[in-house]
């Protein structure tokens, strides 16, 4: 066969996976009432130890921070825990530099203790965004939060409307008033007040839907191949998501990509978002897909049936134009996917990011083929005597 090649450059960086580029960065301010509060983490802040994040801060008034362990097993709880010494607590003390939680994980329920001198303080973590597991327990109470808008979130009653499995059972919602603990702290939510009580973003309840089985965190659910997101390193070229209507009516689904923030000292540098592609709708005649660019802060929509309704989900097929990199190699391109419903209730952040590769080392070309050998031999079973000739003279 005789080929005709055209030889082109392509990154090397093809021939191996690239490392977890995590690099995106988002910051999540809470308010801390004196005394106690519970809150849950949307960001990952790992990079840096609690000593240094706060016990480094002398303007912090963060005495104490606890992290809630649910235990693997089945267990059950008639009332919110206690921070103490046991294997379902770690905490942080300041005045206990060895202490042994030290770092902040995402998707995560902590209780936090600041000084009763001290009415209010806005506590802001830049982290890494993590989209929520979906994990809830009915052997006991569960300390979660939901990641709802930040902006006018949703009250209690209208967010659990949206869950069938909850309408079965009114849960138990207890919260932080603040202050000491006491037998009215955590304080129970009384059902009245579910229609005038916000689903804050930031903010934990101790929660249990009863013996009824629940995952409900919002209109929608975003399903991913990787708690570390949209991740192409030096490699991949596309990513899928799963988007998935929970309500029983129409949701419009929104995308949009906006830029990371500074990243902390000492973290590497991003360069600039990433350029993605959407893919479209398959193409009937030819069967295949087209797509757009995605650029910052230009939205993109989907509308979903009603759950478990034909169109009630679909797949969201990310791209990364590679030949629209001009940064240097390795430089980091990273950016947010943010999710959003037509209802307003919630956000569901999703880091990307990717490497700009080298284009060096790996050779291809276009093949064009004008001539075609036959090399195939006919064969025949048996003795000699019955051999068959080949096209080209051989006998078998």
């Amino acid at each position: 066969m005789k080929q005709t090649l055209t030889r082109l450059l392509i990154a090397a960086g093809l021939s191996g996976l690239a490392a977890t580029a995590s690099a995106q960065w988002l910051t999540q301010a809470m308010e801390l009432k004196a005394g106690w509060n519970a809150v849950f983490l949307h960001v990952d802040a790992s990079h840096e130890t609690l000593n240094a994040l706060v016990g480094g801060d002398d303007t912090n008034p963060i005495l104490e921070v606890w992290r809630w362990n649910p235990p693997a097993a089945a267990q059950f709880t008639d009332d919110p825990a206690q921070p103490t010494a046991a294997a379902e607590w770690s905490s942080w003390v300041r005045s206990l530099p060895e202490s042994a939680l030290q770092r902040l994980s995402g998707d995560t329920a902590y209780l936090v203790r600041i000084n009763t001198n001290t009415a209010s303080y806005n506590w802001r973590i830049k982290g890494r965004p993590v989209a929520p597991r979906h994990e809830w327990t009915i052997t006991g109470l569960n300390l979660i939060g939901f990641p709802t808008v930040t902006n006018n979130p949703p009250k209690f009653d209208a967010f659990l409307a949206q869950a069938p499995e909850l309408q079965s059972a009114t849960p138990e919602i207890y919260f932080y008033p603040g202050g000491e603990l006491s037998s009215n702290n955590p304080a129970l939510l009384p059902s009245p007040l579910f229609r005038y009580t916000a689903v804050k973003r930031g903010q934990a309840f101790w929660m249990r839907s009863g013996t009824v089985f629940n995952r409900y965190f919002g209109p929608f659910e975003l399903l991913t191949a990787a708690d570390s997101g949209a991740n192409f390193g030096e490699r991949a070229s596309s990513i899928a998501f799963r988007l998935r209507n929970l309500t029983a009516s129409n949701l419009t689904v929104t995308l949009r990509l906006t830029a990371s923030e500074t990243p902390p000292v000492g973290q590497p540098d991003i360069a600039a978002v990433p350029p993605l592609l959407l893919r479209g709708n398959l193409n009937l005649t030819n069967l295949t897909y087209g797509y757009t660019n995605l650029p910052a802060n230009n939205p993109r929509t989907w509308t979903l049936a009603g759950r478990n309704l034909p169109g009630s989900e679909v797949e969201v097929v990310l791209g990364l134009n590679r030949s629209a990199i001009t940064v240097p190699t390795g430089a980091l391109l990273a950016g947010i996917l943010s999710f959003t419903d037509s209802m307003g209730h919630s956000q569901v952040d999703v880091p990307v990011s990717a490497t700009a590769a080298s284009s060096v080392g790996l050779w291809v070309g276009n093949a064009a083929v004008n001539q075609v050998g036959q090399y195939l031999k006919s064969y025949a079973r048996g003795l000699v005597t019955n051999a068959v000739a080949s096209t080209n003279g051989d006998y078998a």
